[in-house]
């Protein structure tokens, strides 16, 4: 059961008191902090709003993605640091599409109330060194010795990589005529054969930080699989990254709207036209990531609309950072170090997944020009 309207409001409310006072006051160091503070993830755990959005019979708050795509719209529209946003929307994204549904009930018992409480939280460990996250050159390996798996390989670009206890490895566990068959396996950071890597630095997006693994013969339970053998690479890295994208879409148009505020407040009136513009153009994709939230909740097996859907507001995100990036030409005395770092962290996070997009859009349009042909 999801909560209803008003408890909606009071939970938001609570979220933004909650960037007001331990975000927004501390921006200009949070936005190029190189690590996570450990201070603002005890206090975002012991404000209960770590378990946003868990179940409510596992201590959690109940959130559906709606709720929780409002609440990155908040925290980064009034704490201005879309890194923490991305910490806490991870942790919650993570808790919810794979503990919450695909674990095994033991291991839920365990996990969901250390979730809940910020006493643990997880990193998706799907991307390696050399190979990105495509799955033909994805290397790490789980077989079955008996009661364990043990897997061999390393991952890179891990997500609160650096605050994980608990690690979602995907792993080849078949391959068959060259086929490879991927499982999600649950591997706790203090097993036998897991070790830490610094991984790659990424110069934006902080303070949210990202890590690396090494497992050598790490050998953890047969019941920690996440769903069913094999089917892993749909499951948990296709259906993640539509789910994700979809439920994050409002952080990023709440970055903009406090991106908006900032530059108004140092922006002369000649300026009235173009910060309209970009105003108006706001507005809209409040509306797309509010149908884009809504259309994670109601998601089937067919993910395609909620992908071509983000495509769209992507494209439009990226006429919202050109159009903020020719304001900012015309004021060259903004000498605010936050504003220039938040729209640096809005710009680059644009350009994730770019070759990805760029195939997506491609298969798009080759399925309307071969439509076109057959009339």
């Amino acid at each position: 059961m999801y909560p209803a309207k008003n408890q909606s409001a009071d939970l938001l409310n609570k979220i933004r008191d909650f960037a007001e006072a331990h975000i927004r006051p501390n921006r200009g160091k949070l936005i190029k902090a190189n690590d996570f503070p450990p201070d603002l993830w005890h206090t975002f755990g012991a404000s209960g709003l770590a378990g946003l959005s868990l179940p409510e019979d596992h201590e959690g708050l109940g959130a559906n993605y709606s709720l929780l795509s409002a609440a990155g719209r908040v925290i980064s529209r009034t704490g201005g640091v879309p890194g923490v946003t991305m910490v806490f929307m991870a942790h919650w994204l993570m808790s919810k599409l794979h503990i919450a549904t695909d674990t095994p009930s033991p291991v839920q018992q365990q996990l969901l109330p250390l979730l809940a409480a910020g006493k643990t939280t997880l990193s998706v460990a799907i991307s390696e060194p050399g190979a990105g996250a495509h799955p033909k050159f994805l290397k790490t390996t789980a077989r079955r010795e008996g009661a364990e798996f043990v897997l061999n390989g390393e991952k890179a670009f891990l997500t609160n990589g650096p605050l994980a206890d608990q690690f979602i490895v995907l792993a080849i566990t078949d391959e068959t005529g060259g086929r490879k068959a991927f499982s999600a396996i649950l591997v706790p950071a203090d097993s036998s054969g897991f070790r830490r890597t610094e991984g790659v630095k990424i110069d934006f997006l902080h303070p949210c930080p990202h890590g690396g693994i090494v497992l050598e013969n790490c050998r953890v339970p047969a019941a920690n699989l996440l769903g069913e053998e094999g089917d892993a690479f749909d499951r948990t890295s296709m259906r993640m990254r539509a789910i994700e994208d979809a439920a994050g879409a409002a952080g990023q148009v709440g970055s903009m709207y406090r991106l908006l505020s900032d530059i108004a407040a140092e922006a002369s009136d000649d300026l009235a036209v173009q910060l309209g513009a970009i105003a108006t153009k706001l507005q809209a994709l409040d509306v797309i990531a509010a149908e884009l939230a809504s259309m994670a909740d109601a998601a089937g097996d067919d993910l395609q609309p909620i992908l071509e859907l983000q495509l769209g507001f992507h494209q439009q995100c990226q006429n919202c950072s050109e159009a903020f990036s020719a304001v900012m030409e015309k004021c060259p005395d903004i000498d605010s170090p936050h504003i220039h770092y938040l729209f640096r962290d809005i710009s680059k996070s644009l350009t994730i997944a770019k070759n990805a997009h760029a195939a997506r859009l491609a298969k798009i349009g080759m399925a309307i020009l071969y439509s076109a042909d057959s009339r």
